[in-house]
């Protein structure tokens, strides 16, 4: 149905009236830069995607769908009258974690269920697929800040190759989930970066990179020296990089499922234990990890790896250390329930709570 000018008129000056009072409408104030961010951007699509679908005949004028008109009046209550809104609506009295290798705010033990875990600041939901003849382990999880989505390693420095079992690691840094990083310590090249403390900066021919800004979005960088030098300074131009990592392949990128390049390392097209992080949306994520290697769950190709992470939804994917590294963490325990013991490793990628005063 297509609406008169005095009709949008209208709606805008509700929908401005709407923002007005949501301080007044929140427990404790206004919605925090981060959570507003999220809102304001999926607000702009949705809105975009009415006006596309409107057509060449609309009513609605260049000046009134341009971008800064619809930033300004349109976005935020669009998408807190959204079915899509949030369940967690961050307030300012939820103060983000630092940015350092200190460890994440003590969860509430009483939160915790068997596949789940939530709180003010974080949801987390577990649950186990069975895809390609193997077990797939899957972990839900929205954050509140960008603060949440973390990084450890075994050592107390980052350069130290000291190791631990990813259940050890993720108990002493408080994590509700996480799962093995890349093994940086034992890779020549890569952007390696934790908790925004540079341990290398260098470039690869042939492995891709990732990226994690300060929002907590993904940027994936495809392998080439050139390709990642331009990546990295466009990158900086416009955000802090707060975490950096080097195995790879990229398994989905702007909502498309990739090609697994011929030349990559990891034996990329025979099955095995993986491990993957992807993100779906604003401070949204998921973690998979497969068992393989096992007469009951076989492994997967990275390319099926690919898939799966398609299929949940990810706009960007990228492969982590896989084999018998490949290990989830749920409330300090080992999710993926590997028939194999715990592997150690030098570091680990983790969510934690916001929460004070636990």
């Amino acid at each position: 149905m297509r609406l008169s000018k005095a009709s949008l008129t209208l709606l805008t000056m509700l929908l401005f009236v709407m923002i007005l009072s949501l301080p007044f409408l929140l427990p404790s104030g206004a919605i925090t830069r981060q959570a507003n961010r999220a809102y304001l951007d999926a607000a702009m699509q949705a809105q975009e995607d009415d006006v596309e679908e409107s057509g060449p005949e609309s009513d609605l004028s260049e000046d009134f769908i341009s971008g800064a008109r619809l930033r300004d009046t349109l976005r935020p209550a669009a998408v807190l009258a959204s079915a899509g809104i949030s369940d967690i609506l961050p307030v300012n009295d939820i103060s983000a974690l630092p940015i350092d290798n200190s460890p994440g705010r003590a969860p509430i033990e009483a939160n915790f269920t068997e596949t789940s875990y939530r709180d003010d600041t974080i949801i987390v939901e577990m649950e186990q697929l069975r895809k390609f003849d193997s077990d797939v382990f899957v972990a839900h999880v929205k954050i509140a800040t960008a603060s949440q989505l973390r990084t450890a390693y075994a050592g107390s420095r980052i350069d130290s190759d000291r190791t631990n079992q990813p259940s050890r690691i993720a108990r002493n840094y408080n994590a509700i989930v996480a799962v093995n990083g890349d093994y940086y310590p034992k890779t020549m090249a890569g952007y390696i970066v934790r908790q925004g403390e540079i341990y290398r900066q260098k470039t690869s021919k042939n492995m891709d990179l990732l990226l994690i800004d300060e929002w907590g979005d993904f940027h994936i960088l495809r392998y080439g020296h050139d390709n990642q030098k331009e990546g990295i300074k466009a990158f900086k131009a416009e955000h802090e990089l707060i975490n950096g990592f080097f195995f790879g392949p990229a398994l989905v990128m702007d909502g498309e499922v990739l090609e697994i390049p011929k030349h990559y390392q990891f034996d990329p097209f025979s099955p095995n234990p993986r491990a993957a992080i992807g993100q779906t949306g604003p401070l949204t994520y998921v973690i998979v990890t497969v068992n393989g290697r096992t007469d009951a769950s076989t492994g997967v190709t990275l390319a099926q790896l690919a898939g799966i992470m398609g299929e949940l939804g990810c706009t960007q994917a990228y492969n982590l250390d896989g084999g018998n590294s490949a290990t989830l963490v749920f409330h300090g325990d080992v999710y993926n329930d590997k028939p194999q013991s715990e592997r150690d490793v030098t570091d680990i990628i983790y969510f934690a709570s916001a929460t004070e005063g636990q």
